[in-house]
């Protein structure tokens, strides 16, 4: 049996057949990528979380332009349940991945993910800095308050004075958009004004050119005489003007402070960015505010404000004071002796007088000496009232409501929802109680009448003979009804 011939190797194979034979396989594979990335992309279903999220940020933006919600009190809120926006996009995510387990998987854009993480991060500072989004701008000089002429340009200053006769009865209308206001008394029946003036220029000459121009305009109509000053952001005019005591004043104020004292006939003031302080005044006062601090003291007339205003204080005010806006920072008012009547967004508070004071700060109201009729209307606040005499109705929910009342026990009408009520009264009082605790309990010094049933506590009866009715009501909360100057035994 002869062998099989013998068929010589093959000869190893080119190197232009290897180059070619590698880049078919290279190709290959990207055809394989391509059509496997294809198929991805076929069978990927976009998430709605993203349209979701850009439709809530639009229509809040809208809410907030159209001043519908509180911008202030919208990121208080919002620092308080940011945790609550990737639970809800989780949610959603899980929802969508469920739904469509059987046709596609889900896909999560780059741009959604980095629009809640950026989402978040504003929520962690609005919750630690309880920032004020109105001020952030104007501490930043950001918009209007953008002055070029200063970074890019020098200081320069001048000073003018200038002696004006008013006639009798006269009303002083001053408008300055770029400067303070000092308005004090003179002592004669001229105005005299002082103006200092500072421009940005990079030349001398044309500093000295700005600050010649840089002229009040004065003007009389009758018995008003208007003082103009025309700055911009590149001229500032401060204005010191003493008048006449009982001469009457309108300041309008863009930017900058207003400080009027010692006026002896009304005032009025329009400020726009900045401080207003009040002193002696004795005449009627009405103060319209966008942004800044207020403080007024020692005014013999009726007063009101209304606007934006960061912190407050307002003492020995003998007429009525009426504060109406919204207030982003600490409230003080104490020896109101007129009627007064706070009313914001959020809380509202009415009081016959003020013989004591009252302070709302970071989510506590106290109220100490005050004569009724009271009246509390707020949320999410503990609430403290002491050595209230006369009617007294409070009205609160996620918070405590505790209140001290002197002896003779007017008519109350206390409602707190999610929130405890501690109610203090004379020992030897005389008063009629109604009570009601739904998801709590009812504790009393006094002798009354109690039943529970159905997670509802109540308490009702008649304490040293009878008097007006005390209705409370806690709504998952315990109510609390103590005897001033006893023990808790009897």
């Amino acid at each position: 049996m002869g062998m099989p011939p013998q068929t010589p190797p093959p000869y190893p194979p080119s190197r232009a057949q290897w180059k070619a034979q590698r880049a078919q396989w290279k190709m290959q594979s990207k055809m394989q990528r391509a059509a496997y990335r294809a198929s991805l992309r076929g069978t990927a279903h976009r998430s709605i979380i993203g349209p979701i999220f850009l439709i809530a940020i639009g229509v809040l933006a809208l809410l907030m332009t159209l001043h519908r919600i509180n911008v202030d009190y919208f990121w208080h809120w919002y620092g308080h349940w940011w945790p609550l926006l990737p639970i809800g996009a989780g949610v959603l995510l899980a929802l969508e991945s469920l739904t469509l387990a059987n046709h596609s998987r889900v896909r999560l854009g780059g741009g959604v993910v980095f629009l809640v993480l950026l989402l978040a991060l504003v929520g962690v500072i609005a919750a630690h800095n309880h920032v004020n989004w109105q001020s952030v701008g104007d501490q930043l000089q950001l918009g209007d308050d953008v002055n070029l002429a200063e970074m890019f340009g020098n200081k320069h200053q001048a000073k003018e004075r200038i002696d004006h006769a008013l006639p009798a009865d006269a009303t002083v209308v001053i408008q300055n958009a770029h400067g303070d206001v000092i308005l004090t008394a003179g002592s004669d029946d001229q105005m005299h004004l002082t103006v200092d003036k500072t421009v940005y220029s990079g030349s001398d000459r044309e500093a000295q050119r700005e600050l010649d121009a840089l002229e009040p305009l004065i003007t009389s109509s009758g018995n008003v005489v208007t003082v103009h000053m025309p700055s911009s952001d590149s001229k500032v005019a401060d204005m010191t003007l003493a008048l006449p005591a009982t001469a009457a004043a309108q300041v309008r104020i863009d930017h900058g402070d207003a400080t009027v004292s010692g006026r002896k006939a009304a005032v009025t003031i329009n400020s726009g960015q900045g401080d207003v302080e009040l002193t002696s005044i004795a005449g009627p006062i009405q103060v319209a505010m966008h942004q800044g601090d207020f403080t007024g003291r020692d005014v013999q007339g009726d007063f009101a404000i209304s606007g934006r205003m960061n912190d407050v204080t307002l003492s020995q005010v003998t007429g009525s004071s009426t504060l109406t806006g919204d207030f982003f920072g600490d409230v003080h008012l104490d020896h109101l002796l007129g009627p007064v009547h706070l009313h914001s967004s959020r809380t509202e508070i009415q009081a016959a007088r003020l013989e004591g004071s009252v302070t709302l700060s970071d989510g506590d109201l106290t109220m100490d000496n005050a004569v009724g009729p009271v009246l509390v209307s707020t949320r999410a606040m503990d609430i403290t009232m002491k050595h209230i005499q006369g009617e007294v109705r409070v009205k609160n929910s996620d918070g405590s409501i505790a209140v001290n009342v002197v002896d003779p026990v007017a008519a109350m009408d206390i409602e707190n929802r999610n929130g405890s009520v501690d109610v203090t009264v004379p020992e030897d009082a005389k008063f009629t109680v109604q009570g009601v605790a739904v998801d709590g309990e009812i504790d009393s010094d006094f002798k009354l009448t109690q039943n529970t049933a159905n997670d509802h506590a109540t308490a009702f009866g008649s304490v040293g003979g009878g008097g007006l009715l005390l209705h409370i009501v806690a709504e998952k909360g315990d109510i609390h009804l103590n005897k001033a100057g006893a023990s808790a035994d009897q």
